[in-house]
């Protein structure tokens, strides 16, 4: 089975996609609801909102989830679930596959650089060192909004390393409600009886026959 299967099968079947997709949502609204252009606030400023905002609440969404763990790559924040590691990037919206990984900073750049079985490229030596975990495939989400219309991107995917001018990932995919229903908002449906052995009997009146002449 292809990488991009396994990894969304995995994150999908975990919640783990639905929970970044309620993160996405809950940061975009509070930094448009919280941050005003004409008050001063540039598109710099909202950038960095965006992605400080989202980082704390992939953290609050995830903070009763053991199997998740915050998993930082040199001081980028990161989250794991099993093998796969997903690092954030705000990119202009709707312009995902236009990111030019070459041109981001050192830690992207790695991430873009990490062997593909799929698409095997020439590495170059850089001088990036990634330290990275053995055994560990490097994501990213990819986040964007825009305030009017409100509209929200989410993508996760894996980066390629495209200084030859092509695709930006290997593959990548959109974080929306295409996912379908969040399999940690489950119900555990329970047949309750009425009442059970250790009760007393429910009293009963029985109407009685009325009788004609």
């Amino acid at each position: 089975m292809a990488e991009d299967r396994d990894a969304w099968d995995e994150l999908l079947a975990a919640g783990f996609l639905h929970a970044l997709r309620e993160a996405h949502r809950e940061a975009t609204l509070a930094v448009f609801g919280g941050l005003s252009r004409a008050a001063g606030f540039t598109e710099r400023t909202y950038g960095v909102g965006a992605f400080d905002a989202l980082a704390s609440q992939i953290d609050r969404v995830f903070e009763a989830e053991p199997q998740v763990v915050r998993d930082d790559l040199n001081g980028s924040p990161g989250w794991r679930y099993g093998p796969y590691r997903v690092l954030l990037k705000r990119h202009e919206f709707g312009n995902v596959r236009g990111i030019r990984w070459d041109r981001d900073s050192p830690t992207k750049q790695a991430v873009a650089r990490q062997t593909y079985v799929e698409d095997p490229q020439l590495v170059l030596p850089l001088g990036i060192e990634a330290r990275d975990t053995p055994g560990v495939v490097t994501l990213v989400l990819a986040h964007s909004a825009t305030e009017a219309p409100l509209e929200m991107e989410l993508f996760l995917g894996r980066p390629r390393w495209n200084a030859d001018g092509g695709t930006a990932w290997h593959w990548v995919r959109p974080v929306d409600d295409t996912i379908g229903p969040d399999p940690r908002r489950k119900l555990v449906e329970r047949t309750m009886p009425l009442w059970d052995d250790r009760e007393e009997d429910v009293p009963m009146r029985l109407r009685g026959e009325t009788k004609t002449a």
